[in-house]
């Protein structure tokens, strides 16, 4: 192979705080000045606040080419900048779901190179560990450099000033270790300034260095020098951030490497215009979810088992990640894809790539779940309702899922909470109206429907000012325990049979023989310690 021509390649990291407009002017122009002054090869941006109708701005910049993620207007999402000059060849990328962070697989003269930049939002304490998964996964080759806003420092000594707020970055701090230990990453700044602090933010008097640069120890040796840019005195900044500066050697390996997650893409010559949907379903998740799959060996409604999914699990997750976003954008779900088949104690079989799919979606809706740990006040005499559900199967009806949705509070920094696909990914129930859809034993989306129905109906108690009740939920037992006085024990059983009438068969839940149509069915009253049982609906 021969030689590069270049010597070295400069990347930049800097957390802008939005691209898109200040007052009268284009901020991503005034970036852009900034970036050719700075003489950059390769540029990651974090903070970029792209949402769905913001986008264009980064994808008609003239003289880079552009990868970025979309998720907000006013919050988080990261940015790759390659200048056009250099020699470059796209393989394929990875976004996380709420936007924190692209992982970029290319080759830049002639070496094969994974550049990943995140910015670490200080609310979300899973995002360092998904990356950090995905990375192990994938076994890197090439020159990895991980770069970005990572919210808290690694040496609060020599990385903060004044020595304020230890005790809230102590966990982030904490999960940024655990991320560069696992992955063999070494802070270049730190290594090749070790005596120098190297601030990259600061706001009033509060400095900090938040902003690194990592790579493996196995790739130090084409470090060339790491540094802070920090703008002219006088001159305003445009982000309470500096750029971060990191100048590396371009060499070249002896043989072309290509990263085993695109060799499908490649050998199929798969190629499709870009997604700029947020919350698309990526890689990371796909092999989460595969390798999180049992191996049960039963008979399923396709011939690919478990077994060959995680065999070549890696290669797979490029083309599921296609296939699951058509259906996510399209809604359009065959109907071979829901097909399952029975199995002893009411279980069902599914094909494996169902499975998949509705663990991705599962996991998403546990985010929106899990409850609160405040403490809650119990009322100190009273009556106690544990309310569970009827036998298996379950019948839901659509409207009252919709509604159930409809009514989770978007967070950040939680995935979008659309879950629309739901209506044709249940199958209908043999119900006349078809308005009822069925929950099989075995889905992985079962088990957080019926938690979310337990929500619905704990918010509707929560809401009533009648009932002045406490609840708890518990996800493991999906059951719901109601904590009310005695004189409220009424107005109880006026919202359990609403909820029954909203959710489920009204028609059929009394006959016992039909006592799964019902989707709340059996409604157990416990009385505090020495009192008598109370009655039970069925």
């Amino acid at each position: 192979m021969e030689p590069p021509k270049r010597q070295s390649l400069r990347f930049v990291s800097w957390n802008t705080m939005g691209i898109r407009y200040t007052k009268g002017s284009s901020k991503l122009q005034l970036v852009l000045d900034e970036l050719i002054r700075l003489k950059a090869d390769v540029v990651f941006l974090q903070e970029t606040h792209i949402g769905p109708q913001s986008y264009e701005a980064l994808e008609s910049i003239t003289g880079w080419r552009t990868f970025f993620t979309v998720h907000h207007p006013r919050s988080k999402g990261v940015a790759v900048l390659i200048k056009n000059e250099n020699t470059f060849k796209y393989i394929c990328h990875d976004e996380d779901y709420s936007g924190g962070y692209i992982v970029l697989f290319c080759h830049l003269y002639g070496q094969l190179y994974t550049l990943v930049n995140v910015y670490n939002h200080k609310a979300d304490r899973q995002i360092l560990y998904r990356l950090r998964d995905y990375l192990t996964a994938i076994n890197t080759k090439g020159v990895l450099v991980v770069g970005g806003d990572f919210n808290t420092v690694l040496d609060p000594t020599f990385d903060r000033r004044p020595a304020a707020d230890q005790t809230f970055h102590s966990s982030l701090r904490s999960i940024l270790e655990d991320f560069t230990e696992s992955l063999s990453l070494k802070d270049i700044f730190a290594l090749m300034h070790p005596m120098e602090e190297g601030f990259t933010r600061s706001q009033n008097q509060s400095h900090s260095r938040l902003d690194m640069f990592f790579m493996p120890t196995n790739t130090m040796h084409y470090v060339i020098n790491c540094m802070n840019h920090k703008s002219p005195t006088g001159k305003k900044r445009i982000s309470d951030h500096n750029p971060l500066v990191l100048d590396i050697k371009v060499s070249s390996l002896p043989e072309y490497k290509m990263p085993e997650v695109a060799s499908l893409l490649i050998k199929f010559k798969y190629r499709e215009a870009p997604d700029r949907r947020a919350g698309k379903i990526n890689g990371a998740e796909i092999l989460s979810a595969i390798r999180s799959l049992p191996d049960s060996q039963q008979h399923i409604p396709d011939e690919l088992s478990v077994y060959h999914y995680k065999r070549i699990d890696l290669p797979f997750t490029e083309l599921l990640k296609l296939i699951y976003n058509r259906r996510l954008k399209s809604k359009c779900v065959p109907k071979s894809f829901v097909k399952s088949l029975p199995a002893p104690d009411n279980m069902h079989c599914f094909r494996v790539d169902y499975l998949i799919f509705t663990h991705i979606l599962a996991k998403r809706l546990k985010v929106f779940l899990t409850p609160s740990f405040r403490e809650r006040n119990r009322v100190a005499r009273g009556v106690c309702f544990c309310v569970t559900f009827a036998e298996r199967p379950q019948h839901i009806k659509m409207s009252f899922l919709n509604q159930s949705l409809s009514s989770l509070k978007q967070m950040n920094p939680t995935p979008p909470k659309d879950f629309s696909i739901l209506e044709n990914l249940l199958p209908r129930s043999s119900h006349s109206d078809h308005d009822y859809r069925t929950l099989r034993q075995g889905c992985p989306l079962t088990t957080p429907i019926l938690i979310l129905a337990l929500k619905q109906l704990e918010s509707d108690i929560m809401a009533t000012s009648k009932s002045t009740g406490n609840t708890s939920l518990s996800i493991t037992r999906e059951s719901l325990l109601i904590y009310t006085d005695n004189l409220k024990t009424g107005r109880m059983f006026e919202l359990f049979e609403h909820f029954e009438k909203c959710s489920a068969d009204e028609k059929r839940k009394h006959t016992k023989l039909m006592i799964h149509e019902a989707m709340l069915s059996n409604v157990a009253v416990n009385r505090q310690p020495g009192e008598t049982q109370g009655p039970q609906l069925i």
